[in-house]
């Protein structure tokens, strides 16, 4: 597929992402702010107000981007554009606990030409907590309308960069024309993470450890001077400032958490190891392998977010291919098939041992997110805790409680509406209302063959294999083409080809379960190799995705239509 090659990736990309945001499955009021009026009703419908709390034939009253009133009894207001939401469903917005949503990745910092590796310049290093999530973000972002139609109204997000790429802030994810405009809370967290700096200390793990308690003890000692200047300045010498410093001092005062990026388990515990040395409030976000660590997190009351990306389910060995295998062949599968069933597992294992979680959303692509929820429900998770974590539970832990999370009277109205109970597979989002704005969707009809896609393959015909007219926009215009499946057993194979005479690309690692068609191409930018994710739901012979270029973290919306007679 071609995407305006350009004579380099940085500039392929940096175009890419000056592309407006585009309708997403036909989002009719992409800004929110064509309403007549900012009061709404939605009456007649279940309203889940909290997880374990249903308000059935109840209304909803929405004006001046609060919720108003919430019952079975309410007056709906003369000016409101009411809604029916008979058969609907009303829950509160989610809140992503861990993202770089809304941010913009800047360059890297050039190698220094003079570099001294034992003591690299700060933004060389990756050492910035001066900075902050507002120095990135960009309401054009298109991840914020992505994780909107996916039922998210807020999001903790955090910077792009290595070691301490600076302040994470919570944002709404709104249209709106202005950075400041999106700000619920600015720099809530300290965010870092265990990423080095190439060819430079702290290069590694014990590097950036060591480097952490060297600028957290250096903070606590030059906060007591700063302090006691401060008091009283005379026969003090007067401290010299330092903005790395001082941006650990609401750390040291314990007025700030520091949010660490996690994904395993010895990663999980060396940051509670630094936590425990320094005694700062620690969050651990995007956390991937912590089922045997409940226990843990209750006893250090450290505060959890779950990552939302989930590993593919292996593959079970049948008939022949089983016959062949060797008993430790047998062994390393079942080992496998294992590590899976504990990871898909786990928001169920530490829901149990009663530790309160949310979700993060840092690893995952947004269309994926319902389906890896369901997968986790599937393995033990109940719908209640899943809800939990994805409202009260992260709101709590985020501290804004007070504010969202629930659907009551006085918070804000964030709130999403879909036609049917959200966990169930075929439900899809009809409305989201964040901080009063109201966004709607297209709700698409499922066909016999879409329903679950249970129809077509029993009569023998896949849903996806065949030819697909596939489109999507680039600065230049559409691009568009072909994509054709097929399967071979229980393995899919596709081809890509371009309208405009590029190369054809192979498609790899085809799945397809759930209703949810996932694949990755490669394409050649400027002489080098760039992978794009592509992910979506198949319905009936419309196929709606995104396609993702993770080293950008930039994506933007495909439809393809099965072609006629196939």
């Amino acid at each position: 597929m071609k995407l305006l090659l350009t004579k380099t990736i940085r500039a392929v990309f940096l175009m890419l992402l000056t592309v407006s945001t585009v309708s997403l499955n036909a989002q009719s009021d992409p800004t929110g702010e064509s309403a007549v009026t900012r009061t709404f009703a939605i009456t007649n419908a279940t309203v889940i107000q909290a997880p374990g709390k249903e308000l059935k034939g109840a209304t909803v009253v929405i004006k001046n981007g609060l919720i108003q009133a919430v019952g079975t009894n309410v007056t709906v207001p003369t000016d409101a554009q009411v809604i029916d939401g008979k058969d609907m469903f009303v829950y509160a917005g989610f809140i992503d606990g861990l993202a770089n949503t809304g941010a913009k990745r800047p360059e890297n910092a050039p190698r220094p030409n003079d570099l001294f590796s034992p003591d690299p310049p700060n933004d060389y290093a990756g050492i910035t907590p001066e900075h902050s999530l507002l120095d990135q973000l960009d309401v054009a972002s298109n991840t914020i309308a992505s994780m909107r139609k996916e039922g998210f109204a807020i999001s903790h997000s955090v910077p792009f960069g290595r070691m301490l790429p600076g302040s994470g802030s919570i944002i709404l994810l709104g249209d709106k024309k202005h950075a400041d405009e999106l700000v619920l809370s600015k720099d809530v967290s300290m965010f870092t993470q265990f990423a080095g700096a190439p060819g430079a200390y702290p290069g590694n793990v014990l590097g950036i450890m060591a480097k952490w308690r060297n600028l957290y003890r250096n903070a606590e000692n030059n906060k007591q001077h700063y302090d006691s200047y401060a008091q009283n300045p005379s026969g003090i010498e007067r401290p010299e400032r330092d903005r790395v410093t001082e941006a650990f001092f609401p750390v040291v005062s314990k007025q700030r958490p520091v949010m660490f990026d996690v994904a395993g388990v010895l990663e999980v515990q060396r940051a509670m190891r630094l936590q425990k040395d320094l005694g700062f409030k620690l969050m651990v976000g995007n956390v991937k392998q912590a089922w045997d660590l409940g226990q843990m997190f209750k006893d250090n009351g450290t505060s959890v977010f779950l990552s939302l990306d989930l590993p593919d389910a292996p593959k079970e060995a049948k008939g022949k291919d089983l016959d062949e295998m060797t008993e430790e062949t047998k062994r390393l599968e079942a080992r496998k098939v294992d590590f899976y069933k504990k990871y898909v597992g786990q928001a169920a294992s530490l829901a149990t041992s009663g530790v309160k979680f949310g979700f993060s959303s840092l690893d995952v692509t947004s269309t994926k997110v319902k389906a890896n929820l369901l997968t986790m429900i599937e393995n033990g998770l109940s719908e209640s805790d899943a809800l939990a974590a994805l409202t009260t539970n992260a709101a709590g832990l985020l501290g804004i409680d007070k504010i969202t999370g629930t659907v009551e009277a006085g918070k804000i109205a964030n709130i999403m509406v879909s036609n049917a109970p959200y966990f169930t597979k075929d439900s899809q989002i009809k409305f989201m209302f964040v901080d009063g704005d109201k966004y709607d969707f297209e709700i698409k009809e499922k066909s016999a063959a879409g329903n679950g896609n249970r129809a077509g393959a029993a009569a023998g015909n896949d849903p996806i294999v065949g030819t697909w007219s596939y489109n999507f926009e680039t600065p230049n215009g559409a691009s568009t083409g072909k994509m054709t499946f097929a399967k071979d057993g229980g393995t899919y194979t596709g081809k890509m080809t371009n309208n405009d005479g590029a190369p054809d690309a192979n498609l790899q690692e085809v799945t397809f379960a759930n209703g949810t068609l996932s694949f990755i191409f490669m394409i050649d930018a400027g002489g080098q190799s760039v992978e794009l994710i592509v992910s979506g739901t198949v319905t009936g012979k419309q196929y709606d995705a995104e396609v993702t270029v993770s080293a950008f973290n930039f994506s933007t919306p495909m439809s393809a239509t099965k072609d006629d007679g196939q």
